[in-house]
């Protein structure tokens, strides 16, 4: 069934000031303790380098040290994962159904005797590290931030997982193919209504797949003989990365990045090993069509035999704007099979996930990162905790590695499509184990000397080394075909035999526009062959010429492109006169299926970025803008779906530009796509960059919340400080918690 790609979140709310019971809150001594058993050492861009004497300490400065960086917005999450945001708030009301509906506080209190006792102390000590920042600057914070336990932790981690369950895309797929008539009708809780589309925006984002770059290139590939690794995850900008190093001696020594909440580094780098993710499209979930029993109601058939459903009534309470609390009430329904996401009048549709039941997704990252080489590496990856992602793996002995991942079901392999529902009426289709990790698809050194995954399936990481389909479950992965993006790695990566670190960190901000190298050929013949042409056409023909098909911010004539594309493409069900072909995946599709009709679109694409912009040659980065306080830059980048890996949205501002970063003040900021980015070169010692494009911290009145911007618009990156010596000749402060 099509599943949310996992995503983190942003969302508004407020707290009551208390806490979650959970394992026993840490003490103020002991905390005192742990404070005395780390330093925390900021460096010119602010990373923190937490350095203690016990893992333990570690997690309690880096629960601290997010806190400096994002603490309201850390309170946000974990209380949207609690399932209060709109009683303290107003909005946010179907995120909490969802999290009561799920159990969520209780499944998360439950689970913490499931995990380990390193992570259960992790847990702890990251959520007293919040705490002991709260305390501190309880003067400066709103009165409505509670105490955190490590029940919050384990919540706000799975209520992302949550959300890979109860997909409002599949309730809206069922609704298409079995229509309610009469009297029946939809389920009263459609989750992820439009209520809250604006302020709970990147709450419910993993609806639409997102957009990540890696890339792997073995020694053979570079000009040091050394792998290089890059990884550039795309998230909205509100999701808020933010970089740290944690060391403890002789135990973990790991730079990477994490989201804002989280309470370990996913993605990075030690002293022997590095690795970035991209989001796969795994079938981790089904949805089971339950014939209901026509004599008796709310009851269904299962094996011949008639089964109830139970139902559940849930309650939130929602703030008004005048501050009045008011219940709303939704009616649920269960099956043995799972939560019903839909009925009709013959038919009820339960939903069951592998993924509600990886509450050790995080862990799995921490014990990555303590591991020393590829051999202990895949051993960790082997216990199947993190549910989903493509893993881009290097090391400084030389290795590359490319290891799709994720929890999915093991299903009969039949012929069956599992997209959308299946048979429930029987245990046919009814799954008990996962496939096995060994079963996954993955790619160890290959000849060919690299791996890409810019979200492609599995099958495209190398055009050298394919992998074998055929070899592999049918129902593993949901994306079939190669999209423009990973056919612009692709081409980049077979572009020349060796790359530089410096060729590698430029290849990263590449602007060019794949699709208008597939389709500007066929555009500009069908306009110099228009009769008796409009002055409008006459001058875009002339830009469209003079173009050099790359959306920087100098470039002119994406503009009226870019316009094009979206309004014939939307008009146009089969917009390329050669579609995508597996047979020729990396060079397919191309040309116009309509000459005559983007011919008209053209024309009035011109005709609108005069409306809007004043000429069709306004530059890029005149129209995109990198914003934050007084900086006003020009911006560059555009979707992937254009065929770009300078991945960038913008959101329109009041003045009709388009912008990514900070509009208002000490909030997260808004834009998509490109914002962490990470260069590493596996010599000895390793050399790695990286740049954060809206700084280390939501707090405006520090210099950090836009320190990096300038970078990222140049193209540019900060050199990462991983050693001691680096640490303290850049070292701007450093304080015990």
């Amino acid at each position: 069934m099509k599943a949310i790609i996992f995503r983190n979140y942003w969302i508004g709310g407020l707290f009551l000031v208390g806490f979650i019971s959970a394992a026993p809150l840490i003490t103020a001594a002991a905390a005192e303790s742990l404070a005395d058993q780390v330093i925390i050492r900021r460096d010119s861009y602010g990373l923190p380098h937490i350095h203690a004497k016990t893992e333990e300490a570690a997690a309690f400065g880096l629960g601290y040290a997010q806190a400096e960086d994002h603490c309201v917005e850390i309170a946000r999450r974990y209380i949207a994962a609690r399932g209060e945001s709109a009683k303290y708030l107003g909005t946010g009301t179907d995120g909490d159904f969802l999290m009561k509906l799920y159990d969520n506080l209780e499944t998360s209190r439950r689970n913490l005797s499931r995990v380990s006792p390193l992570y259960r102390m992790l847990m702890n000590a990251f959520a007293a590290g919040i705490n002991r920042f709260v305390e501190q600057h309880r003067k400066e914070l709103p009165d409505w931030v509670p105490v955190f336990t490590a029940v919050d932790v384990m919540a706000h981690g799975r209520a992302g997982l949550i959300l890979n369950e109860y997909s409002q895309s599949t309730v809206k797929e069922l609704q298409k193919k079995y229509p309610a008539a009469g009297a029946a009708q939809p389920l009263t809780a459609e989750i992820l209504s439009a209520e809250d589309s604006t302020d709970n925006a990147s709450y419910w984002d993993g609806i639409e797949v997102p957009g990540s770059n890696a890339f792997a290139l073995a020694g053979s590939r570079t000009t040091s003989g050394k792998p290089i690794l890059l990884g550039n995850p795309h998230l909205n900008w509100n999701s808020l990365y933010w970089e740290a190093q944690v060391t403890v001696p002789g135990k973990i020594n790991f730079f990477g990045s994490t989201l804002a909440g989280i309470p370990v580094l996913r993605a990075g780098f030690n002293a022997h090993l590095g690795w970035v993710t991209t989001n796969n499209a795994p079938d981790l979930t089904d949805a089971f069509t339950l014939r209901l029993d026509p004599g008796k109601p709310d009851h269904y058939l299962f094996r011949g035999k008639s089964l109830p459903l139970k139902k559940r009534e849930i309650s939130v309470e929602i703030r008004s704007p005048d501050g009045t609390l008011r219940t709303e009430n939704r009616v649920y329904w269960e099956s043995h099979l799972g939560k019903i996401l839909y009925r009709t009048s013959d038919k009820a549709f339960a939903v069951h996930s592998t993924a509600g039941d990886a509450f050790r997704y995080y862990e799995g990252f921490y014990l990555l990162s303590r591991t020393r080489n590829i051999k202990e590496f895949l051993s960790i990856m082997n216990r199947n905790y993190i549910p989903t992602s493509n893993f881009t793996y290097a090391d400084v002995e030389g290795n590359i590695l490319y290891q799709w991942n994720a929890r999915v079901p093991k299903r009969l392999d039949d012929g069956t499509s599992y997209e959308l529902d299946v048979p429930g009426d029987t245990d046919k289709y009814v799954w008990k184990k996962l496939v096995k990790f060994a079963r996954l698809p993955r790619l160890l050194n290959p000849s060919g000397g690299y791996i890409q995954n810019c979200n492609n399936p599995p099958w495209y990481v190398s055009l050298r080394n394919p992998i074998d389909s055929k070899s592999y479950p049918s129902y593993l992965e949901l994306v079939r075909d190669l999209a423009l993006r990973p056919q612009m790695a692709l081409e980049m990566l077979e572009s020349r035999d060796n790359f530089s670190l410096e060729d590698v960190k430029r290849l990263k901000f590449n602007t060019r526009m794949l699709l208008a190298d597939r389709v500007k050929p066929d555009l500009l013949q069908a306009l110099r062959r228009a009769v008796n042409p409009s002055e409008e056409l006459a001058s875009g023909l002339s830009l469209l010429e003079a173009w050099d098909n790359q959306v920087s911010a100098q470039s002119k004539g994406g503009v009226p492109f870019q316009h094009f594309w979206d309004t014939y493409s939307a008009a146009k069900a089969q917009p390329f006169a050669i579609p995508w072909d597996a047979k020729n995946p990396a060079k397919t599709p191309y040309g116009l299926a309509d000459s005559a009709l983007a011919v008209k679109h053209f024309e009035e694409a011109v005709r609108w970025t005069r409306q809007n912009y004043g000429t069709e040659a306004v530059a890029w980065g005149e129209v995109h803008r990198f914003r934050f306080g007084a900086l006003d830059l020009p911006g560059d980048g555009a979707s992937g779906s254009y065929g770009l890996v300078r991945v960038l949205r913008f959101s329109q501002a009041q003045d009709g530009k388009r912008v990514a970063g900070q509009i208002k003040t000490d909030e997260p900021p808004v834009g998509f796509g490109d914002a962490w980015v990470l260069a590493v070169e596996f010599t000895k010692p390793i050399v790695a960059y990286s740049v954060l494009a809206y700084g280390e911290t939501t707090r405006s009145s520090s210099k950090h919340s836009s320190d990096q911007i300038r970078l990222f618009a140049e193209h540019s990156y900060k050199r990462v400080w991983f050693s001691e010596e680096d640490i303290k000749s850049h070292l701007e402060r450093e304080y015990h918690p």
